[in-house]
């Protein structure tokens, strides 16, 4: 009988550190790179950007598009995702949880994308807001490891 109860026992710790190091090793950490723009400086840019927001973007905010591009903020957001873990995190998506003057987000590259394990990925979204006013957003990140729907928040503040 305690030869059984050592084996079980060792089975059991042996699963319970599996299970630690695949809840653990599967979890993505994201940092934001923000660049700039004022939409004035990039006529072709903006222009292209009245398309797309014509024929339907990506994501649409309750801020309307202003008619002068100087008023405008053109914004390149890469959120580089690191996987310490051994487990792949796939299926990646973003949603932008709009602030006060934004407009849309126009482009979004590298959904759906896989980040291996023990490396690093990036997602670039591009978003047009209103210049006059202050950014204060958050980027909700899901992603799955295994089957297992996980997800990670990043904002970004306002500069001071």
């Amino acid at each position: 009988m305690r030869k059984s109860t050592m084996i079980l026992g060792s089975v059991f710790l042996v699963m319970a550190m599996l299970t630690a190091l695949f809840l653990t090793g599967g979890t993505l950490s994201a940092r934001l790179d923000v660049m700039t723009a004022s939409a004035a400086e990039y006529p072709k840019a903006y222009a292209s950007i009245l398309g797309v927001l014509s024929t339907g973007a990506p994501q649409l905010f309750a801020n309307a598009l202003p008619e002068d591009p100087a008023d405008c903020r053109l914004e390149d957001v890469t959120i580089t995702l690191s996987n310490r873990g051994l487990f792949p995190a796939e299926w990646i998506s973003v949603d932008v949880e709009g602030g006060v003057g934004d407009v849309a987000v126009y482009s979004i590259t590298g959904e759906g994308s896989t980040v291996p394990g023990r490396s690093t990925g990036a997602v670039n979204v591009k978003l047009v807001s209103l210049a006059a006013l202050p950014v204060a957003r958050a980027y909700h990140i899901q992603y799955y490891v295994y089957g297992m729907k996980r997800s990670v928040t990043v904002r970004e503040e306002p500069d001071d």
